[in-house]
C-alpha cells in the first residue's frame, strides 16, 4: 500500500515567507531559508515553496536559492513560481530541485506541460490548480488577475493529466487559512475526475483534517501551509495523528509517534 506523503508549503513573497488567508490577505512570518531549515529537521516527506509574486513582479526563479536549499534539504523540494520557459525548469532542477510546481504558465497552454514533461519526465512536473466555489458548482480562479475562469474545472484537469502532468497540487481558496479543514467534496470530485496523485492543500487547521484529504477525499498526499510555522514538532505531530487515523504513512525511525498526544486545539503535549 502506498504510504500518504505529509508535504509543508512554504509560501513566499520574494524571500518572505507568509501566511495566506483567502489569497487576500498575508502575514509575514520570517526568512524561508529559515523555514526551510525548520522543516528538514523534521519527519516531511517534501517540500514546496511557490513565490506566489514572481510571476506578477515578472520576476525569474531565485535559482540560488534553490542551490542553496538543495544542499539543506533531505527530502524532495518542489519549486513554483515565476516558471514561464524550458530554460526556467532546466536551470531549477540543475540546481538541485526535485520537481517544478506550474500554475499561470500551463492555464492557457497545456502545450507546456507536454514539452516539459517530454523533456524533463512527468515526474518533475507538478500542477498547481486554484479553486473557487461558486453558485453553480467549483470553478478554477487566476491569482493574477484575481477572477474566475470560465472553463469546466474536471475537464481542465482531464487536459492536464492529458497533457502529462505527474501529479496536481489543488488549492481551495476558500479554505486558505480558514483552518476549517479541507474541501472534501471538491477533494473527492478532483480526485475522481483524474488518475494521477492528487495533494490537497487549503484549510488546515487541526492535524486530524489530514486524514480528511484521504480518507474523505481520496487524495494521495496531503499539504499544509500556515499550521505549520509556530509549532515545534508539528510535522511530526501531523504524522503522529495521520498514523492513529489509519493512514500508512513514512516513518522516521528516530521517533516515538506513539509518545505524542495532541491537546484539544491538535497542539502536540
Amino acid at each position: 500500500m502506498l504510504k500518504t506523503r505529509l508535504i509543508p508549503c512554504i509560501i513566499t513573497k520574494n524571500d518572505l515567507v507568509v501566511q495566506s488567508f483567502n489569497f487576500n490577505k498575508y502575514l509575514p512570518i520570517g526568512n524561508v531559508k529559515t523555514a526551510i531549515e525548520f522543516f528538514v529537521n523534521w519527519d516531511v516527506d517534501e517540500i514546496v515553496i511557490i513565490d506566489i509574486d514572481a510571476t506578477k513582479e515578472l520576476r525569474a526563479p531565485n535559482v540560488e536559492l534553490v542551490t542553496w536549499a538543495a544542499k539543506e534539504c533531505f527530502v524532495p523540494l518542489t519549486v513554483g513560481g515565476g516558471i514561464k520557459t524550458l530554460e526556467h525548469i532546466q536551470s531549477l532542477l540543475k540546481a538541485g530541485a526535485d520537481k517544478v510546481c506550474l500554475n499561470s504558465v500551463v492555464r492557457n497552454n497545456l502545450a507546456f506541460i507536454t514539452e516539459a514533461s517530454n523533456i524533463f519526465g512527468d515526474q518533475c512536473i507538478t500542477v498547481s490548480v486554484d479553486v473557487v466555489k461558486t453558485d453553480s458548482g467549483y470553478a478554477v480562479y487566476d491569482y493574477l488577475s484575481k477572477e474566475v475562469s470560465g472553463m469546466d474545472l474536471k475537464h481542465h484537469l482531464q487536459e492536464i493529466e492529458a497533457a502529462g502532468a505527474g501529479e496536481i497540487l489543488l488549492n481551495s481558496v476558500e479554505r486558505d487559512g480558514s483552518r476549517l479543514g479541507y474541501d472534501t467534496e471538491l477533494l473527492k470530485e478532483v480526485s475522481s475526475s483524474v488518475n494521477i496523485p492528487v495533494i490537497a492543500l487549503g484549510g488546515v487547521g487541526r492535524f486530524e483534517h489530514l486524514a480528511d484529504a484521504v480518507l474523505k477525499g481520496g487524495c494521495q498526499a496531503v499539504a499544509a501551509a500556515n499550521i505549520f510555522q509556530h509549532m515545534e514538532h508539528s510535522t511530526i505531530a501531523a504524522k503522529a495523528q495521520m498514523r492513529s487515523s489509519g493512514l500508512e504513512v513514512r516513518l522516521s525511525s528516530e521517533v516515538k509517534y506513539e509518545d505524542f498526544s495532541l491537546d484539544i486545539l491538535g497542539r502536540p503535549f
